[in-house]
């Protein structure tokens, strides 16, 4: 009896530390499996959700902010070393300003509706409106981004989880109609954190890493980023420029 007992109490041990494994598994599951993403419309929800929102970000008003920046040639020397002030301004119709200096050369870019012009040292410069366009429309979806993905005008691939410098993460693939380029954005399966992009345009491919993030106001921002020139393959053939955004401020 003594026996059967023993052995009785033993199988209630196994039992109980079996069960106890088997539920702690179930939880760790249930943690760390990410969300599940099925079409490019459910990851840019998500990702908007997590980014802030798309609601909020289009209720600011104002935004300013400070970018400093390096663009390198292929042997590593600098091209253009730049600290830009961008101030937008949604409150009334659209209106932009970006300025920087260059020795004792003073710049201004600046949009109001659909007037746009540049000048230095506060003469106006000659530099076509389609550029100085170009230049703002660039700046700008960049800073909106995930927001500006989420347009008529684009169209959305989710092509599940891939590999991003050597992590999974979930991979958007965005064209927009009137342009050639190719966007793939890579995003952190749980969180959904911005991790970077690749884009292939007419006349080269661009990898982008968000090395920092910072949050404002609910908002996430890049804080530091990294871009490379790639071939077609994503293999890296050299540094082409390095980004440090500071003083966010938004209204």
């Amino acid at each position: 009896m003594a026996v059967l007992n023993g052995l009785n109490r033993r199988l209630l041990l196994i039992a109980f530390v079996g069960g106890a494994i088997a539920i702690l598994l179930i939880y760790r599951n249930q943690t760390t499996t990410p969300p599940e993403v099925h079409t490019a419309e459910d990851l840019l929800e998500k990702v908007m959700n997590a980014s802030g929102g798309k609601v909020r970000y289009n209720n600011i008003k104002n935004i300013r902010f400070k970018k400093a920046f390096h663009l390198y040639h292929e042997n590593g020397t600098v091209e253009i070393d730049r600290v830009e002030l961008h101030q937008y301004d949604f409150s009334e119709g659209t209106q932009r300003n970006v300025s920087w200096s260059s020795g004792t050369i003073n710049y201004e870019l600046v949009q109001k509706d659909s007037d746009i012009y540049q000048t230095i040292n506060g003469a106006t410069d000659t530099t076509t409106k389609v550029s100085l366009q170009n230049k703002l429309n660039a700046a700008t979806f960049v800073l909106g981004l995930p927001y500006t993905l989420d347009s008529d005008s684009s169209t959305k691939t989710y092509n599940g989880l891939q590999d991003f410098e050597g992590v999974q993460a979930h991979e958007l693939v965005v064209t927009f109609t009137g342009s050639k380029d190719i966007w793939s954005l890579y995003y952190e399966p749980t969180t959904f954190a911005w991790l970077g992009y690749w884009v292939q345009t007419s006349d080269h491919y661009s990898l982008v890493i968000n090395d920092e993030m910072t949050e404002v106001d609910g908002f996430q921002f890049s804080r530091k980023r990294t871009s490379y020139r790639t071939d077609s393959l994503k293999v890296r053939q050299y540094l082409r420029a390095d980004y440090d955004y500071s003083n966010y401020k938004i209204k």
